[in-house]
């Protein structure tokens, strides 16, 4: 059979459909069908190879598995190593996890059986941002050319044509049936989709038409030739936009595009009458379209899913920036990787099958299951970008160390069921030093999910300080207040606790279909028992994760933000666990420890999304690892301890501040001044001291004085004694907080360790002004 141009023309409407349904166009919302068009294709041409050889004696596996490695495998190995060194230096760790995960099945011909192992379905969302998923259907072409010659090479065996056709044909109508029974009778929705035993009969019925091929009378009739050719692009453009994601897929729908496909090749038979629709097809637009129909392929899905994870949708693209995108930078691009790579390997290249399968199937092979494995053994060398976003709780304890719960009679049909996760943190590894450590002995027991990865420093830290041990359950929320045993359960774990953090992002809903509203019964059981509630106030989310990832890469790409600010009415204008929070705060208010780190982003109706070019979330509302770490220190530096006796309430802001009192408070334990931009902490009993300032530019070459009157003289040096105090005079110390603005602060440091009667502390400018100065009174026991 000679070239048949209308097949690249065929061709070229297959791969333009795929594209238009890929890019959101609603009137193909079921141009995969597009797909299925590609595989009649192939299994007509290469059947037609395979049994015109066979019959002339000439076939020869090496040469056929040969031609198809020239022809499917140096592009697509190109295609990924570009784009592998893209996504390591560009790539948050979890897409990138889950890229080179996927990356040895496609790079095998197995993509297929990737994509029907992924934890959601073809049309689904999520999907949008698999930047290989789209190699499912090479897997299944690869797949039929790996098992079709060795059928055919059996099949013509049998020595007349009358018997081989009708096993033929049984083949074809049982893989029909198999289809259709596994997509209409089972809710294997996924493998159905993916894999060959339902789609092998697609490929098989360009198969039946080239076994048949010759047999066929030809079609003299230019009305009767034209009239098929009519109805059957109708039929193709009409499915295209009538069938869409919910549709029965493949089996009888994929059947009727799978028929009409192989009466488009048959009118294009040589001998048929000549139509226009014919001459349309041998278009050189449509022929130069169809020629780079396989580069067209691999490289749309790849720029979609690439543009999807950088924050761009581009199913809300313009109908005109879709078309541009399609011809301005598929195209081009596609058309290099044809003229380049596809035709220079296939045409210009020559080398023995074993060294063609050495360089493009066994090493890509090897290369890509040793990124894999070194990427799962090393993640903590692997991935760069892990303190900027991953939840994955096996990433933050190379941040902060843990100690993991053994056994807990309370925990463990929990952990076997819902994979929840138990440890310890805070003071563990003194407390270890002298006897084994249980969750009886934990001081504080905290409830934490995704949400609280970003600050389990910050929680590390405060227990350490105060030589405590937290007890971290980290669980689903929802199915975990499902259990059976859930009150009993948590009556048990708040037994003996003297604080229990809440540190969940929650809504006003009834979890898991429970009518217990399970954040207000823990919070009243923990009041019941004498426990302090600290409860986590959630923090700020956007329109959708589109906008973080938006920003993310951007700095990533151009070490620029996309966007500086927010305004507080779009971050704060409808989040229901805020709302709730809320109402959670007007019933409970000072019962409660609200810890809230919105106030040190957000001043003057704008938050502060960025901190030392590292954006806050790394999704809609998950605050990433880094920025909590920044959050949490600028936090203990201006505030008290969470788990201090004598604690009081930080500010908190839900949709507009709540006011904390900023004047002198005093007590036998500490004094905390806040007032004229000053924030002052004296801690009595760590026998520390701060001073924080906002920085102006007035305070350039500024001090601190920081004189400290003992009440006996007799601690104090000579030189000091007639001054009657200690001087401890300081230069300030300039910091960026995560709010960006530059702030003097007299570091956190040690106070004498003499009884103390008072200090005084200033703020000047040597042989200038004085900015500030009070006196404060320590009180006496």
């Amino acid at each position: 059979m000679r070239y048949r141009k209308d097949i690249d023309g065929l061709r070229a409407i297959a791969v333009l459909v795929v594209i238009f349904c890929h890019l959101g166009i609603y009137s193909f919302k079921g141009g995969f069908l597009g797909v299925d068009i590609f595989f009649v294709i192939s299994g007509f041409l290469i059947t037609y190879n395979i049994t015109q050889k066979l019959s002339e004696g000439r076939f020869s596996f090496k040469s056929f598995y040969l031609n198809r490695i020239k022809r499917i495998a140096p592009v697509l190995i190109v295609i990924l190593i570009l784009l592998t060194i893209f996504n390591l230096f560009v790539l948050l760790p979890d897409p990138l996890r889950n890229y080179l995960e996927f990356l040895p099945y496609a790079s095998l011909g197995l993509g297929n059986y990737a994509a029907a192992n992924l934890g959601h379905g073809y049309f689904d969302a999520v999907s949008e941002r698999y930047q290989l998923l789209h190699t499912w259907s090479l897997g299944v072409e690869e797949q039929f050319y790996l098992l079709v010659p060795v059928l055919f090479f059996l099949i013509w065996k049998i020595k007349q044509p009358k018997y081989r056709n009708i096993l033929i044909t049984c083949i074809y109508l049982f893989s029909i049936c198999l289809s259709i029974y596994f997509v209409e009778f089972t809710d294997q929705t996924k493998s159905n989709y993916y894999l060959l035993h339902t789609r092998f009969f697609e490929i098989f019925t360009g198969s039946m038409l080239a076994i048949f091929y010759n047999q066929v009378p030809l079609l003299k009739s230019k009305n009767g030739v034209g009239g098929l050719y009519l109805a059957s692009f109708f039929l193709l453009f009409f499915f295209s936009y009538f069938f869409d994601g919910s549709s029965p897929w493949p089996g009888t729908n994929a059947l009727l595009v799978s028929l009409i496909t192989i009466v488009i090749i048959y009118l294009g038979k040589e001998g048929n009458s000549p139509t226009l629709f014919k001459q349309i097809l041998e278009h050189g637009t449509m022929r130069f379209i169809g020629k780079i129909s396989y580069s067209l392929y691999l490289w749309h899905w790849i720029i979609i899913a690439t543009l999807v994870e950088l924050g761009y949708e581009v199913s809300e693209f313009t109908l005109l920036g879709k078309l541009l995108l399609l011809s301005v930078v598929m195209i081009p691009i596609s058309y290099l990787s044809w003229k380049y790579v596809e035709n220079t390997f296939r045409y210009n290249v020559t080398y023995k099958f074993r060294y063609a399968f050495m360089l493009w199937v066994v090493l890509p092979v090897l290369c890509t299951v040793g990124l894999f494995k070194y990427q799962k053994l090393a993640p903590e060398k692997f991935y760069a970008k892990a303190e900027i976003d991953n939840t994955g709780y096996s990433y933050s304890s190379n941040i902060t160390p843990h100690l993991k719960v053994n056994e807990n009679p309370l925990t463990k049909e929990i952990q076997k069921k819902y994979g929840s996760m138990e440890y310890f943190i805070g003071d563990y590894l003194n407390r270890k030093k002298t006897k084994e450590i249980t969750t009886k002995e934990a001081e504080v027991l905290i409830l934490a999910n995704s949400h609280f990865h970003a600050f389990k420093h910050f929680v590390d830290k405060q227990l350490k300080e105060k030589k405590l041990v937290g007890h971290v359950l980290h669980e689903r929320t929802a199915t975990v207040y499902r259990h059976k045993n859930a009150k009993q359960r948590y009556v048990e774990l708040l037994k003996g606790k003297k604080y229990v953090v809440i540190w969940v992002k929650l809504d006003n809903i009834n979890f898991a279909g429970t009518k217990t509203k399970w954040e207000r019964w823990i919070i009243d059981e923990a009041l019941k028992q004498g426990v302090q509630p600290i409860f986590y106030v959630p923090g700020l989310e956007l329109s959708s994760d589109n906008e973080a990832r938006k920003n993310i890469y951007g700095n990533i790409l151009f070490g620029k933000t996309a966007q500086e600010k927010e305004n507080q009415d779009k971050l704060f204008g409808n989040i229901p666990a805020l709302q709730y929070a809320h109402t959670l705060f007007d019933d409970y208010k000072d019962k409660i420890r609200w810890v809230d780190f919105k106030p040190l982003m957000c001043a003057d109706d704008t938050c502060q999304l960025w901190s030392n070019d590292i954006f806050a979330l790394f999704d809609k509302h998950h605050i990433t690892r880094q920025v909590g770490y920044e959050l949490g220190e600028d936090y203990q530096l201006r505030y008290e301890n969470i788990f201090d006796k004598s604690w009081k309430q930080t500010p908190i802001l839900f949709n507009k501040p709540i006011a904390v009192e900023n004047d002198l408070q005093e007590s036998e334990d500490e004094i905390h001044y806040k007032n004229d931009g000053y924030t002052i902490r004296i801690d009595l009993l760590d026998k520390t001291y701060s001073i924080i300032k906002d920085y102006k530019e007035s305070d350039k070459e500024s001090m601190f004085f920081f004189h400290v009157f003992p009440e006996e003289l007799d601690v104090l040096p000579e030189n000091r004694k007639k001054h009657k105090f200690a001087n401890l005079d300081i230069k300030g110390g300039k910091q960026i907080s995560f709010t960006k603005k530059d702030t003097f602060f007299f570091g956190k440091n040690n106070l004498p360790d003499y009884k103390i009667k008072s200090i005084h502390l200033g703020h000047f400018k040597p042989k200038g002004d004085k900015f500030f100065e009070k006196t404060f009174h320590i009180p006496r026991p």
